[in-house]
This record gives structure tokens, C-alpha cells and sequence, in this order.
């Protein structure tokens, strides 16, 4: 198998402007925005922090924090919905979000699992380590059991939304994290 999964399912998107100062702007824009338990992925200027959201609260990696002023980008998902921003200007981001099981429009998409590049080391039972040859460490919120699986390698699952121009030719419009998963290399 490709790793590859076209699926159809019931699928909405809508715009957002956010203005975004101080961490605790950061907190309420997300909770305001998705109420529900998911990862986050934040791309800032120098360096990408992954974590969990849940209840009110951002969780990091030995409760790491930032200056929103140097988010680049920022995914919040689950498997239903994704939060997606990118900063336009200081303090200024536009973005949107995806409802997946919601509205009126079938959508076909894509599934596929992105496998991540480094080793899986499992730090606790809430935290995995991802080490490269070139020593890059990144910390993901998800419980690495190698035990199960005959590659060691994890992966994030992705769906990419496909749409069809005027002469009927497909190609993606869209694309959210959902989860991250173990790999199959």
C-alpha cells in the first residue's frame, strides 16, 4: 500500500482575523476557536514547538513557552477540525478553519501519513523525542511504542482537500494536519 487513503466526508472552511499580543491573547484566540483536545504545531522564527491543547491550556514540552510575535504559523487540530493562522503583520494573523462531519459540501480528500524524519525515543509516558543524524531534537505529545510496529518511525497524519476546476481537472485547495501516528516506512 502507498499510504495514501481517498476518502469523501462532509467538510467546511471558514476565514478568520486575529490580533494577538501577549501568550495569554495567544490562550483565549485558541480557545475561542477550538474547545476540543488536539496538538498544536507552531513554526516561529527560530525554531517549530509541537504540544498539546486541552482544556484552556497550551502544554509544551517542560512547559515551554513564547512570544507570539514570532509565530510564523500555528496548526491546532484533531482529528474533526484544524485551526490554522499565519501572521500577516506584528500582531496581526489572518487564518481559518476547518470543520470536517459539518455544513453541506462533499469534499474528496486525500489521506496520507507524512513520516517525520528523526528517531523516536520515548522521554516518558506523554512525551517522544525526535533525533536526526544531524542532531536536531524535536519533543511530540504522543506515546511512541515501537514494540507493535516493524518500522521505528512516526508520522503525522494529513488530509489534503481536492476541489475541480472548470474542465473538471483536480487538485488540492486544502490541506490540515490530523494527528500524528506511528510510521510504515
Amino acid at each position: 500500500m502507498n499510504g495514501l487513503k481517498i476518502i469523501t466526508t462532509k467538510s467546511i472552511s471558514k476565514a478568520l482575523e486575529l490580533s494577538i499580543d501577549t501568550w495569554e491573547d495567544l490562550q483565549k484566540n485558541i480557545n475561542e476557536n477550538f474547545r476540543e483536545e488536539g496538538y498544536i504545531v507552531a513554526y516561529l522564527d527560530y525554531k517549530v514547538i509541537i504540544g498539546r491543547v486541552n482544556k484552556n491550556n497550551l502544554k509544551f514540552y517542560n512547559d515551554e513557552t513564547f512570544d507570539p510575535k514570532f509565530i510564523v504559523k500555528m496548526r491546532v487540530f484533531n482529528k474533526d477540525k484544524e485551526l490554522l493562522l499565519w501572521r500577516q503583520d506584528e500582531c496581526k494573523f489572518k487564518g481559518r478553519i476547518r470543520l470536517d462531519n459539518e455544513g453541506d459540501i462533499i469534499q474528496h480528500l486525500v489521506e496520507a501519513d507524512q513520516i517525520l524524519s528523526g528517531n523516536p525515543q520515548s522521554i516518558n509516558d506523554e512525551w517522544t523525542m525526535l533525533k536526526d543524524a544531524r542532531g536536531t531534537e524535536i519533543y511530540i505529545p504522543y506515546l511512541h511504542n515501537p514494540k507493535h510496529f516493524i518500522d521505528d518511525s512516526l508520522a503525522i497524519k494529513t488530509r489534503n482537500y481536492v476541489t475541480y476546476n472548470e474542465i473538471g481537472q483536480a487538485g488540492y485547495t486544502d490541506c490540515r494536519f490530523v494527528t500524528f501516528c506511528e510510521g510504515r516506512r
